[in-house]
């Protein structure tokens, strides 16, 4: 009975911060939306969310996948590091971290950024009239939407987004692994919340690697700014959170993580 106790205790207390936490971050990505418009325009702020958006699709997706399509053999091998816990634990498994890029977030991704390609020369009529009625201060240049849309030009934006898909995706894997280790070490359970760590961590990593071939296409690849970046650190965690509160308030999880 205590230990069924201390479990709802834990339950409540999550889920009490889980809505603190909703309601946080759906104030700061308000605030944001409040200074970008202010000192740019709102549609500078509707790019942010679209490139934001087309740049770590992949990482979504990828990080959905490993859930997806995980199982099999732990990636740490049942071995424990020297404190005492499991290095990662049996729920990173090779499968998952192998088949959510693979099977889910690549192909996936291909798909959606195939059919861009196809409608880009409706999507960029978009951009090019924003331009011309000066509604744009921060992304005033086509070649920014055309970069996060396909690429950049044809064809060498074709290999652009191919290699963006496959460092974010498997970014977003080596990620989670960083995250699932930092877990184990602050001792917090497998499937108990490791509240803004968890629904970061793939992010941050599909933000580092996705930015690594910079360095070997110097003037055709390029790296998500520092506005995006930010930005990205509030959506992420903003859509995880309220979602799954919002998921738990209506009755449709559990719990709210």
């Amino acid at each position: 009975m205590p230990s069924i106790l201390r479990n709802s205790d834990i339950e409540h207390k999550h889920t009490f911060i889980a809505k603190i936490l909703a309601i946080c971050f759906g104030v700061i990505l308000f605030i944001h939306f409040l200074i970008i418009s202010f000192l740019f325009s709102w549609a500078d702020w509707v790019a942010t969310l679209i490139f934001s958006m087309l740049f770590i699709v992949p990482g979504y997706l990828s990080n959905a996948g490993m859930v997806l399509v995980g199982g099999g053999k732990p990636i740490d091998k049942g071995k424990y590091w020297k404190d005492g816990r499991r290095i990662l634990g049996d729920h990173k498994t090779i499968g998952g971290f192998i088949k959510g890029p693979l099977y889910i977030g690549i192909p996936i991704s291909l798909g959606i950024y195939l059919l861009f390609f196809v409608l880009w020369p409706f999507i960029q009529l978009i951009p090019i009239e924003g331009k011309t009625l000066g509604i744009y201060a921060l992304y005033t240049e086509i070649f920014d939407y055309q970069y996060y849309f396909i690429g950049g030009t044809f064809p060498i934006g074709i290999l652009i987004i191919f290699i963006r898909i496959i460092f974010c995706a498997y970014g977003a894997a080596f990620g989670d692994l960083v995250g699932s280790f930092l877990k184990r070490r602050v001792n917090i359970e497998s499937g108990a919340p490791f509240w803004i760590v968890d629904q970061l961590d793939f992010a941050l990593g599909s933000i580092f690697f996705a930015s690594i071939p910079v360095m070997f296409l110097p003037g055709f690849y390029f790296a998500p700014d520092i506005n995006i970046i930010i930005f990205l650190m509030i959506l992420t965690p903003s859509v995880s959170i309220i979602a799954n509160t919002i998921a738990y308030i209506i009755g449709l999880k559990d719990v709210p993580w």
